[in-house]
């Protein structure tokens, strides 16, 4: 649900834990640092979007730490992805550090340990996205964080400057099509990111990589074909079903464990998106299940709860 939080009428004494409390209902368990406790201000709003949730961070400076303390209970898997506007960022995770400028973004993962700061005011636009989402558009997403974006320009800057209208327009009370809006957040994010040459992994060929993202992108434009398999997949590629093969026994799992993975996130999201009850049959068949039965079984083992559930759940 949306949450507004705001310093400006607290007790200096009483700003510092406020603002823990805050910052880890909206993102997650925190370790905070200010840079002077005493005269601290902040304001944060966010706004859910179905799974998703923007919001925008205004504060003085300080610096979070996500702690491996903090990992030990954490059941959901998130990434943030932070759009600076005001001032810059000096952020460390996985051994790697970047600074992300105004004019640029970065992807921070939730589930590991990293260190985030900056030394003067600063306003953010945060996008927290479900891990499984992310990993159902980018293979390893993990891959993909402490790197800062280029938003001046190309895709990074659509999507930027997209974070930028849906933010003013959900700040403005003007209520729309959320579930709309986060398909297209995420859509613009994943063209952003996923060409930039340093998320090559050192250990498979640039080749290799790019037979990968070709092969997946096929797939996703025709999820909702049930005659979908490995071997039409590799025609259309220009490979040959043995190669496909082979690509993903490198990468742990096989094309059709991948293809159920896909169709299963677009159903979950269709179940509990949906303006109105959606049949459970409809959305089977409308992400490439044939069998009914079959696709529930996948469900439960993916969700934990039936697809009738998770409908009702919306």
């Amino acid at each position: 649900m949306d949450a507004r939080y705001d310093t400006a009428s607290l007790a200096a004494s009483d700003r510092a834990r406020y603002w823990e409390s805050a910052v880890g209902r909206t993102y997650f368990s925190l370790q905070l640092q200010f840079q002077d406790a005493g005269r601290f201000d902040g304001a944060l709003h966010s706004w859910n979007l179905g799974d998703l949730s923007l919001s925008r961070l205004a504060s003085s400076p300080l610096c979070y730490r996500r702690l491996a303390t903090h990992l030990r209970d954490a059941s959901d898997e998130h990434y943030l992805i932070t759009v600076p506007r005001q001032s810059g960022i000096r952020f460390v995770q996985a051994g790697r550090e970047t600074r992300c400028q105004p004019g640029a973004f970065l992807l921070e993962h939730g589930n590991s340990p990293y260190e985030f700061s900056y030394g003067h005011d600063n306003a953010l636009w945060v996008l927290k996205v479900p891990g499984a989402l992310m990993r159902g558009h980018l293979r390893e997403p993990g891959r993909y964080c402490a790197l800062s974006f280029d938003a001046t320009q190309g895709p990074g800057w659509l999507f930027a400057s997209y974070v930028d209208l849906v933010g003013r327009q959900l700040g403005r009370g003007e209520d729309t099509a959320r579930e709309l809006l986060a398909r297209q957040l995420v859509a613009l994010l994943i063209c952003s990111v996923q060409e930039d040459a340093r998320v090559l992994d050192p250990g498979d060929s640039a080749v290799r990589a790019a037979h990968l993202c070709r092969i997946e992108a096929y797939a996703r434009r025709h999820l909702a074909d049930c005659e979908l398999g490995p071997e039409r997949v590799a025609q259309a590629c220009g490979i040959s079903a043995r190669y496909l093969h082979a690509l993903y026994r490198d990468v742990g799992q096989t094309f059709m464990q991948w293809l159920h993975e896909q169709r299963l996130e677009r159903a979950a999201q269709t179940l509990r998106g949906a303006a109105r009850a959606v049949s459970v049959a409809g959305v089977a068949q409308q992400w490439g299940f044939a069998d009914q039965s079959h696709f529930s079984r996948l469900f439960k083992r993916r969700f934990g709860c039936t697809p009738g559930q998770a409908r009702r759940e919306r």
